[in-house]
């Protein structure tokens, strides 16, 4: 069976399109969907509408319960009672976040506060998810009790004149600019083959996501404001209008012109693709994958999760050197279990494996020249005594050799050669024989179906991989460009832009029902930009930022100081790293609250030639629309308390 490695010295194209380097799991809805994540999603909402009810009743609340019906005011007083123990534990946590002050306390053994969801029992948090609920209903009671009023005609009509008043402002010229890139963008966008789609799609998906957000940001963080300022939405008001038609009436007209817009630049944005790419691109790279991942693990390595460390700062990949096996131990492998296989691969003649490594070199070696590996395809039925009695067998008797397909139909081995020669970078592909996938079919339930190992073939020489580095193409693999899965591949990727411009729309919106249009904009903007670094500030919250926390580094850059050295025991100092590890603990608090806008991205994707799953997208939406419920429960409360004459 011929391996179909590209080889640089013989090949103009390399393809890269394959490197797909993955930070985390795809999403499933299953992931998204269960007791755990739905009891951290009701802590987390419940810890703020816990203290909103507190601050409401003191200040002004117990008036407005006195005048409620007699059954709403019980199902109200209820529900506020059952809150009490989430209130108490927001206190509590309040007072936590003031531990670094304390006498005795150590940043290396406690952990923040924000992380005491983990490590309180399974019960604890299960009493106060349901006590989080309750101060969820008690705020949206208002809203449930009204919600028979609502109508959706009225809802509708504020939708079309929202729509109207989007196009009549000036704001939409800024989508000519999209076609500066799109009439010019080849005169400056490099034309190398292995680089050219992914450059293209990068620049697209670029210019797209920066006008999109900005032009809906502006209409929405200015609509009600500008209603308010004409004094239009007095006399809607005044009507028999409820304020959360207002609210969905005006999100719904945004949302349904910038869903316009962003079909019409999608479309737009994949015919110039289609249109620049050079043919030899095409063929290569215009595809979408549909890889089969397995489970890695490391043998005879430093660690068996990851594998040897050389030293690189990105610490995405692990390393097997090519050492020979050692006394005691063995040569240093790299494992890939996969648990699940599709079955409709055993009924094809091959199946394509693709992997993408890294090279770090110990020696100089030659120039244009590869790494040797070797690569062995195994199932759970493989054995290798019955294999090697069976050869023994058939050099005494005289007979024939097995073949490829004996191999893998009936001893579920394969090995494509002693040595695979594969390039830093570039994707090396294998042909799998498919009678290997039907031997997988059975066999010992406890055993993982199908197993890649890879070893190093060179002693001065370190291979690294990550998980999603090797895979299976679960599509069909002929060979040239397949525009129609690329379309849909990149349709998809605007779906994840059009959750983020749903998700900036929304949070102007809601903050402009009691902020400026100004205010709204920049906070709206301000709370997205800190959801996009959130590894960041997570890894300031957990001390792992080089020069410690933010003031310190500000001391460090007003006193020349380097990073890595320790800071005197001043008085001065002191205060600097205190004052650091409270802002820590508010920062991992702040964390609970921001959006999740990096998985939403799915332009590495498409650009790398991969398939965007429809369970990851649609566990993104479920967790977005989530996400953004308890903010519409925020304006609509903020509409209410607005200065404006309306029933309710």
């Amino acid at each position: 069976m011929a391996t179909g490695l590209l080889d640089p010295a013989s090949t103009l194209f390399q393809p890269l399109f394959a490197a797909l380097s993955l930070e985390r799991d795809p999403l499933t809805v299953s992931s998204v969907l269960n007791w755990p994540v739905l009891r951290y999603y009701l802590l987390t909402v419940g810890s703020v509408t816990s203290l909103c009810l507190v601050f409401w009743f003191l200040f002004r609340g117990w008036k407005q319960v006195s005048k409620l019906g007699s059954g709403t005011r019980s199902a109200f007083i209820i529900l506020a009672l059952l809150s009490l123990p989430m209130l108490g534990l927001d206190l509590f946590c309040l007072v936590q976040f003031t531990r670094p002050l304390w006498p005795g306390y150590d940043p290396e053994t406690t952990p923040p506060a924000a992380l005491a969801t983990t490590i309180r029992p399974d019960w604890v948090n299960n009493v106060m998810a349901l006590s989080s609920l309750a101060s969820i209903l008690a705020v949206a009671l208002p809203f449930l009790v009204n919600l028979p009023r609502l109508s959706f005609r009225r809802i509708f009509a504020i939708a079309k004149l929202s729509f109207k008043e989007a196009i009549r402002k000036r704001v939409l010229y800024a989508f000519t600019g999209l076609l500066l890139i799109l009439l010019f963008g080849s005169w400056f966008i490099p034309s190398k083959a292995s680089d050219q789609i992914r450059t293209y799609v990068t620049v697209v998906f670029w210019a797209m996501t920066v006008i999109l957000l900005m032009v809906s940001a502006l209409l929405a963080a200015f609509g009600i404001p500008a209603d308010i300022k004409s004094q239009s939405l007095f006399l809607i008001v005044t009507k028999p209008v409820e304020r959360v038609e207002i609210l969905l009436g005006r999100l719904l007209g945004y949302m349904s012109l910038l869903t316009l817009i962003l079909a019409v630049l999608t479309g737009a944005g994949l015919l110039y693709i289609l249109r620049g790419v050079s043919p030899e691109a095409a063929e290569e790279s215009l595809k979408a994958r549909s890889p089969v991942y397995g489970l890695l693990h490391y043998e005879n390595t430093g660690s068996e999760r990851e594998g040897d460390n050389v030293g690189r700062e990105w610490g995405y990949r692990g390393y097997i050197s090519g050492a020979a096996a050692t006394q005691g131990g063995g040569q240093p492998k790299a494992i890939w279990d996969f648990n699940s296989i599709p079955s409709a691969l055993a009924s094809r003649k091959s199946v394509i494996a693709e992997f993408t490594f890294d090279i770090y070199r110990t020696t100089k070696g030659f120039e244009n020249q590869g790494v040797g590996i070797g690569m062995a395809f195994t199932t759970r039925n493989y054995d290798a005594e019955k294999l090697r009695l069976e050869r023994e067998a058939r050099e005494r008797e005289g007979k024939p050799a097995l073949t490829v397909e004996e191999l893998a139909e009936k001893f579920g081995y394969y090995q494509p050669a002693a040595s695979i020669t594969f390039y830093d970078y570039s994707t090396g592909t294998v042909e799998v024989p498919g009678k290997l996938f039907a031997n997988a079919q059975t066999g010992p339930a406890d055993k993982p179906p199908l197993i890649v190992t890879v070893t190093c073939k060179e002693v001065t020489q370190y291979v690294g991989m990550a998980r999603y580095d090797l895979y299976f193409r679960e599509d069909e693999t002929a060979r040239g460009a397949d525009t129609l899965r690329f379309s849909w591949n990149f349709a998809k990727a605007s779906m994840g832009l059009w959750l983020r411009i749903l998700l900036v729309t929304t949070l102007s919106l809601v903050l402009s029902t009691y902020l400026s249009g100004v205010v709204s904009l920049l906070v709206a903007l301000f709370i997205f930009l800190l959801g996009q670094f959130q590894d960041f500030l997570l890894a300031l919250v957990l001390g792992r930022v080089s020069g410690g926390g933010p003031l310190e580094n500000l001391s460090r850059l007003i006193t020349n100081e380097v990073a890595g050295k320790q800071l005197e025991n001043t008085a001065l100092n002191n205060v600097i790293m205190n004052t650091d590890r409270v802002l820590r603990e508010f920062l991992g608090g702040l964390l609970n609250f921001l959006p999740e806008v990096q998985s939403l991205s799915f332009t590495e994707y498409v650009s790398n030639g991969f398939n965007i799953g429809g369970a990851d997208l649609a566990a993104n939406a479920i967790r977005t629309i989530a996400y953004l419920l308890p903010w519409l429960l925020l304006g609509y409360h903020a509409l209410r308390e607005r200065e404006v004459a309306g029933p309710t």
